[in-house]
């Protein structure tokens, strides 16, 4: 239903030839909006933000074709219908009950490298493909270290591998543009140091979804 009512809003638009440029830049910019929030997933994030904007815009297209045309109420229509599209669209791009902290579990590196080990593979792999079938998500990948060893150096070594796990994600397709990297080395423990098991815990990559 909403595609065809997407359908129409676009065929009442290309007959609006008598309509003031101005008018017709306005409902350019609505249909614009509706397809950018549509794009971003905004059928299944926020499909009541999305059917509002279509509506409205098939709506002030319609208005637009007829005679005797009311501007002020025609503008509350487009200017309604940008919004909802706005609104649609923000919904959208933080994804559907998407959670705030991936935990890519299973993926380790050589001591005091950045170096992945093989077995981490696996574990990337499906983190790609669900970055790249969800296009909307944006996220960085944070790195932490347990406490042994010198602040510095485990905040050095974090950034590093941070950094590699964003680069094996970008190489199997993940557009750069949306990932961002950062170390935090032992400045956030999810475990008590004091024992191997808590230590290993604080041993993690995550992806935060922005």
């Amino acid at each position: 239903m909403k595609r065809l009512l997407i359908v129409a809003a676009v065929a009442s638009l290309s007959a609006c030839a008598h309509a003031p440029s101005t008018q017709i830049s306005e409902l350019d910019e609505a249909r614009s909006w509706i397809e950018k929030a549509k794009s971003a997933g905004a059928e299944k994030c926020a499909p009541a933000q999305q059917a509002k904007a279509v509506a409205y815009l098939h709506h002030a297209a319609h208005e637009y074709t007829e005679t005797g045309m009311h501007p002020d109420e025609n503008a509350y229509l487009v200017k309604t219908a940008v919004a909802s599209a706005k609104e649609a669209y923000e919904v959208a791009k933080k994804g559907c009950n998407k959670p705030a902290v991936i935990a890519l579990e299973g993926v380790f590196f050589e001591t005091n490298s950045a170096t992945l080990t093989a077995a981490s593979a696996a574990i990337l792999d499906k983190a790609a493909a669900t970055l790249n079938v969800n296009k909307q998500i944006e996220a960085e990948v944070a790195a932490h270290t347990d406490d042994r060893g010198k602040d510095t150096y485990n905040l050095d070594l974090s950034n590093r591998r941070a950094a590699s796990v964003m680069d094996y994600l970008v190489s199997h397709g993940v557009d750069a543009a949306r990932l961002t990297s950062k170390g935090y080395g032992e400045a956030q423990p999810k475990a008590d140091n004091a024992t191997a098991a808590g230590r290993a815990q604080n041993r993690r990559v995550e992806l935060r979804v922005k």
